[in-house]
């Protein structure tokens, strides 16, 4: 695998995030020569403004979303740069991914708001649907934040997902000449740590784990800086990012990051996302 895309895609819509988001993508896009795709999707109305005599409503209902396309064209025009447009009207996720696949996309990059805590129990919105349907990589922006690789932190769990995602942060270092850190979280609770044998097999599945991509680094010429903790996954790595100034956090899409099983990654990605200030990398697996 290579860390230069030929393809970037990013979405954009009336939000301030998402002007943000672009502006990084644009800016990566550059970096890795790679062409650069804006997609702006108006979502369906489901109202009936007709009923209120509003002539040509879905135009209007569409004008803003289309407007923010344009706007962030001319933005990059201004600065010497060509990106490809494309509008279209559905539900946001479903058009985003399709346009993803269509294109053969490399990359999907999408501003990532930050969420209140009702809203992280309700999370189920764009950045996850998108995450579980997409062909590719998919890196959430916070806005305000860079995309920049000098320190990348990878979770890592032993499933095949975080091996993928481990390779990914090599490969990233490797083009970037950047400094990787992974760390393995034991999240067992009191109860399965009573259990004879749970705790040491958990801990030895993380050593194994660290231990491979350690390994791997070497063989690449690269250092990889490990640490098992014990805790909430999500805790653990966002902990870890903020204690030892992470640029770029990267996860593998499938398995969890439990010590012992593996569950949906849902929790984890949704808790690293809402609590980091810098990027997070979804990197998609086919195993």
């Amino acid at each position: 695998m290579c860390a230069m895309r030929e393809s970037i895609l990013v979405a954009v819509d009336v939000s301030h995030v998402s002007r943000s988001a672009f502006k990084q993508a644009l800016a990566l896009s550059s970096s890795m020569r790679a062409k650069l795709l804006v997609v702006g999707v108006t979502p369906k109305y489901e109202g009936n403004m007709s009923r209120l005599k509003i002539e040509d409503a879905n135009r209007q209902f569409s004008e803003p979303f289309r407007k923010s396309v344009e706007d962030v064209a001319s933005y990059a025009a201004s600065l010497g740069f060509e990106v490809q447009t494309i509008h279209r009207t559905g539900e946001p996720s479903e058009e985003i991914v399709e346009v993803a696949a269509e294109r053969g996309v490399d990359l999907i990059v999408l501003g990532n708001a930050k969420r209140s805590k009702v809203e992280l129990v309700l999370f189920g919105g764009l950045s996850s649907k998108v995450i579980a349907a997409s062909p590719c990589d998919v890196m959430l922006v916070p806005e305000m934040s860079e995309i920049r690789f000098g320190k990348i932190l990878v979770g890592l769990n032993g499933t095949p997902a975080s091996k993928a995602a481990g390779l990914r942060a090599l490969d990233l270092a490797g083009s970037y000449g950047s400094e990787v850190h992974a760390v393995t979280a034991i999240d067992v609770s009191t109860e399965q740590s009573l259990r004879y044998g749970v705790l040491k097999d958990a801990r030895q599945k993380g050593f194994k784990a660290l231990e491979a991509l350690t390994r791997e680094g070497e063989r690449l010429g690269l250092r990889v800086v490990t640490e098992l903790q014990e805790g909430s996954p999500g805790k653990c790595l966002t902990g870890y990012a903020q204690k030892n100034d992470i640029q770029h956090i990267v996860l593998g899409s499938k398995g969890g990051y439990s010590g012992v099983s593996d569950s949906l990654l849902g929790g984890v990605v949704e808790r690293v996302a809402a609590l980091a200030t810098c990027p997070v990398q979804v990197v998609k697996s086919n195993v």
